[in-house]
């Protein structure tokens, strides 16, 4: 099938009526030429039913295995819905871009007439009421509003009138807001103690109130927020000449290239000192294995960035290094699921 996807994708005439695909294979397109995009945040909201397991568990015990089993089974459901959303939303902006894609010669589903606009449109809608659907299914109120919330930023961000990847600033926030509450999705089971399948499968520690598991979940989505923030400048870094033409305020464009490499280096430290702040109030709920593996990815990324200021006119090496980044999202959602699972060290 993905054979005859790509064979479909590569034979057709660019920009021609009679390349279009069907209905059910446009859907498929679409789905493939953004879906890397909504694995990196699916990512965020694996690692995110990790993150508060030291709030909800007391130590680990016999049913350590059986109380993690219940929470994934329950809310399996929420792994998929931002995977669909993102990348529902993803699809949208090249649906708003398409013509300045067809005149930069990006030969993307749309903007190259493989796949209609009303079929674009209608892969944007199923996307998000699935997505909805997924989070309804869990019967738990903030993750249905973490979900809704994700819908309205991704259509804030390339709606005409708001188009906050226009806008300074907003841009590159609105990327790492939607990773965070990614994230906080995959948390959302303890944001509450009115779960009655919560209450009924799993030992709550007394010592961790609310409060205090939400603060670790959140100190977990800042650090997923601020790697892509930093990745998302870095990938600004490459297209300064194109946003500029563009009219696009983008940070670079603003600040210009050398002081923000220097932003991205700055909050590769705040990285490493919100979590070693965080480590000595929340020491209960995210352990001392979070700040040690997150400090070691933020120290990574402060080197990498670093060595870019050496290549700052270099536009080809600083895409190269984008895309080899994408592996920092990774590296740091994985930090925080062993994070979580060794809470007790």
């Amino acid at each position: 099938m993905q054979l005859a996807i790509e064979s479909r994708y590569q034979s057709g005439t660019y920009g021609e009526k009679g390349s279009r695909a069907s209905l059910a294979m446009s859907q498929l397109l679409l789905l493939k030429s953004r879906k890397r995009w909504g694995i990196m945040y699916m990512l965020a909201t694996v690692s995110g039913l990790f993150v508060p397991i030291g709030g909800i568990l007391s130590s680990v015990e016999d049913h350590f295995v059986s109380s993690l089993m219940t929470i994934l089974l329950q809310f399996l459901p929420l792994v998929a819905a931002p995977f669909l959303i993102v990348t529902g939303m993803y699809v949208l902006n090249d649906l708003v871009d398409a013509e300045l894609d067809k005149s930069s010669g990006k030969k993307r589903p749309i903007s190259s007439g493989q796949v209609t606009k009303a079929q674009a449109l209608l892969f944007v809608i199923m996307t998000s009421a699935i997505g909805v659907i997924l989070a309804l299914i869990t019967f738990n109120l903030p993750s249905i509003i973490i979900v809704l919330t994700i819908i309205a930023i991704g259509l804030m961000y390339s709606a005409p009138k708001i188009c906050l990847k226009d806008r300074f600033v907003l841009k590159t926030a609105s990327i790492a807001v939607t990773s965070m509450l990614c994230l906080m999705l995959g948390s959302s089971y303890a944001f509450t103690n009115t779960n009655s399948m919560i209450h009924h499968s799993f030992n709550y520690n007394t010592v961790s109130s609310l409060s205090s598991r939400i603060l670790a979940c959140t100190y977990a989505a800042l650090m997923s927020g601020s790697i892509i923030f930093i990745t998302s400048l870095l990938n600004d870094l490459g297209d300064v000449r194109g946003d500029r033409a563009f009219g696009r305020r983008t940070i670079p464009v603003v600040i210009g290239k050398k002081n923000t490499v220097i932003l991205t280096m700055i909050i590769s430290a705040n990285m490493i000192a919100i979590s070693w702040i965080s480590f000595y109030l929340l020491p209960s709920n995210i352990g001392l294995i979070s700040p040690i593996l997150v400090s070691l990815v933020a120290l990574m990324a402060a080197i990498k960035m670093a060595n870019i200021l050496k290549h700052l006119s270099d536009c080809e090496f600083i895409r190269k290094q984008h895309k080899k980044s994408m592996s920092w999202h990774l590296i740091l959602q994985t930090a925080l699921i062993v994070g979580g699972l060794l809470f007790w060290l």
